[in-house]
């Protein structure tokens, strides 16, 4: 492997060319004869040659400025790690003049997404780094992305049908699967089962619905023709306590609860204050959810590694955009199933 870091200059003087030939052939702009593209080109292969796309933006004076769309951690602490994530990738990028911008939205408020939106779209920015997490809005923002070619990319929630660049995140109905599998191992017979949506539109909520469906496919691919499942959404945090204790009133033979969100805690204060024994699954390690899994309340979380999702994400956007490389069309994390007995691996 050869080690030097070879320059225009001197693949110049190996072809016998200019080095403005060698520029035209490294970036594929103006003519070039068919024999000295040949020439330049094995010479360009057989030393492995990269450009510093880099240096040369650096030297032009050139700022690549990104803009994140994301749900403000003030309405949901969840996003507090994706928010985490991006402040990693702002530092370890502000050298080679890369320039993040956050654009936080209120999650219960479309109107909120949309006035970001427009203003991201206002502001010419090179490449932006979305989280869908309202599906009408989101799909509704990407075809204006699309109209004046601005490059995007998504995670947690996947959007299908879209021109993304790529999706770092998990497979959402696997995951669901996932919890479905877990409760089994907790109520292996027959079993009365909730799943649970909470302060969110289902409707316009395509991460919870695709949980939801992997949950219930887990039981009807294994012909658990036994099983029932009962379904509580809400959007309303003052009334979920009421209509949760109305459900298991009603239904006092379910054994397990699934909740689709990092929202899990409040039904472990619900059952807490109310001295109410079931199995509890749900997502990502709030402090709340931690306090609760190392009670009891709580048995299982499945952790998103949300931060890690944000922090791929503006990677992919800066190696398109200042590396010139293809990125993975959807890169898909691991499903983490965090105890009480491993909780402190994930605290260090």
């Amino acid at each position: 492997m050869n080690e030097k870091n070879y320059t225009i200059k001197d693949i110049a003087r190996m072809a016998n060319v200019s080095r403005g030939t060698v520029d035209r052939v490294i970036h594929g702009r103006g003519k070039v004869s068919k024999s000295t593209y040949e020439k330049v080109r094995l010479i360009l292969d057989k030393l492995n040659y990269q450009p510093n796309l880099v240096a040369q933006t650096l030297r032009k004076g050139e700022v690549c400025r990104l803009a994140v769309l994301l749900p403000d951690f003030k309405f949901d602490i969840f996003w507090k790690r994706p928010i985490n994530g991006i402040d990693t990738a702002i530092k370890d990028y502000a050298s080679i003049g890369v320039r993040v911008d956050k654009f936080l939205f209120n999650p219960l408020r479309a109107s909120s997404f949309r006035k970001n939106a427009k203003s991201i779209l206002e502001d010419g920015y090179d490449g932006i780094l979305v989280a869908p997490n309202l599906y009408r809005e989101s799909v509704e923002f990407f075809r204006e992305c699309d109209k004046i070619g601005l490059p995007y990319v998504t995670f947690n929630t996947y959007i299908e049908n879209t021109n993304a660049l790529g999706h770092i995140g998990q497979d959402l109905e696997q995951s669901g699967k996932t919890a479905a599998s877990l409760m089994t191992k907790l109520l292996p017979g027959p079993e009365e089962l909730m799943v649970v949506h909470v302060e969110e539109s289902l409707e316009n909520a395509r991460h919870m619905q695709e949980k939801e469906s992997g949950f219930k496919q887990f039981y009807e691919e294994r012909n658990s023709g036994g099983v029932r499942i009962h379904v509580l959404k809400t959007d309303n945090l003052k009334k979920i306590k009421k209509t949760f204790l109305q459900v298991l009133k009603t239904n006092p033979g379910i054994g397990g609860i699934y909740v689709s969100t990092s929202k899990v805690y409040i039904i472990a204060q619900i059952l807490e204050k109310h001295s109410i024994s079931s199995f509890l699954i749900g997502y990502d390690l709030l402090d709340e959810n931690i306090r609760y899994l190392k009670s009891g309340h709580i048995d299982f979380l499945i952790y998103q590694n949300p931060g890690i999702q944000s922090n791929l994400g503006i990677s992919c956007l800066v190696d398109h955009l200042l590396f010139k490389a293809d990125i993975a069309k959807k890169k898909l994390l691991p499903i983490e199933i965090v105890i009480r007995e491993n909780i402190e691996n994930y605290l260090q």
